[in-house]
């Protein structure tokens, strides 16, 4: 299975709790990122536990120590938690104003067809037009699940694991301040910039990721009735066929291998983490004795028999 600290020791550039009591925010990988809390304060974390970064609209900021994104393939992932009198608010930004000299990435908040949307935008030098994703409906003051992902020319972005935009014509980005949470430099004092909002585990990775990436990883087998077997989630031994289309997980890099038998395929390392996705039928290999479909698990000869008894 792949969870949050699995992917963080292969992938992972910074994880913000916002746990602390009060004051500096810290990276809990222990990578000497600390964040200078100005004004914001804590309060209940996203799921009940823990805190939460919070801003009321005034004169909040963090200011990071680093850039934390440096490189053009990158996950961005936070709990955020924003009402409509925040518009026109950066809850998020590696630019620090718009300016010829600056450029960056970073969310903002605009009003889109009447109401409040998320939208990334990235700062060129000139404008920030490029790049730009839009989440809409998700600024009800509520507490929402929020994935950026890029690789190259494709960019998408996922709100409560729902894909809601994506883009094939990203252009390469460069971050040339540090990063900002609440509100971006350049509206520093500004009225209506200021996050009115919370922001809880705030996770950063140097690779691609997709919302099924951070879920328990199943096998599904299609059986003769065209079921899916699964399984266990328990088992040290699991993965999934995400539930993404399969056009954006193409784009996305991943791989997907549909197999007839266990012949037909070297065996699968399922204790690793991976791009690579089964998709098995048995349209032309029946299941055998017992409604037994068996597949390898090991170059030893080990296999693992799944049955078919529904």
């Amino acid at each position: 299975m792949a969870t949050t600290e699995q992917l963080m020791s292969q992938y992972g550039v910074a994880w913000f709790g916002f746990d602390e009591a009060s004051g500096n925010v810290y990276d809990k990988l222990g990578n000497d990122y600390v964040g200078t809390a100005t004004g914001a304060t804590r309060t209940q974390g996203w799921n009940g536990k823990g805190s939460a970064i919070k801003a009321t609209g005034t004169n909040q900021i963090v200011r990071f120590n680093s850039k934390l994104i440096d490189s053009d393939e990158f996950t961005i992932r936070m709990k955020l938690r924003a009402n409509l009198t925040t518009i026109g608010s950066y809850p998020f930004s590696t630019c620090d104003s718009h300016n010829s000299s600056n450029r960056g990435f970073g969310l903002s908040l605009p009003v889109i067809g009447g109401t409040g949307a998320i939208r990334t935008f990235y700062w060129n030098g000139t404008n920030s037009t490029s790049n730009s994703l839009t989440i809409y409906n998700a600024m009800d003051n509520k507490w929402h699940d929020i994935v950026i992902t890029k690789n190259g020319s494709n960019m998408f972005a996922y709100c409560d694991d729902e894909l809601q935009d994506k883009i094939t014509n990203a252009v390469v980005m460069s971050h040339t301040h540090n990063m900002m949470l609440l509100n971006m430099g350049q509206y520093l004092g500004t009225a209506n910039r200021w996050l009115n909002g919370e922001i809880d585990d705030l996770q950063i990775y140097n690779k691609a990721l997709t919302p099924p990436d951070f879920e328990q990883k199943r096998l599904a087998v299609k059986s003769e009735s065209n079921k899916n077997l699964v399984l266990s989630p328990t088992s040290t031994r699991v993965k999934e066929i995400p539930n993404t289309e399969e056009e954006t997980l193409l784009a996305q890099g991943g791989i997907i291998h549909e197999i007839d038998s266990a012949i037909d395929r070297p065996p699968i390392d399922l204790t690793r983490i991976s791009n690579e996705y089964e998709i098995v039928s048995n349209n032309k290999s029946p299941l055998g004795a017992g409604n037994l479909f068996t597949i390898p698990i090991g170059n030893d000869f080990k296999t693992a028999s799944i049955e078919d008894n529904d």
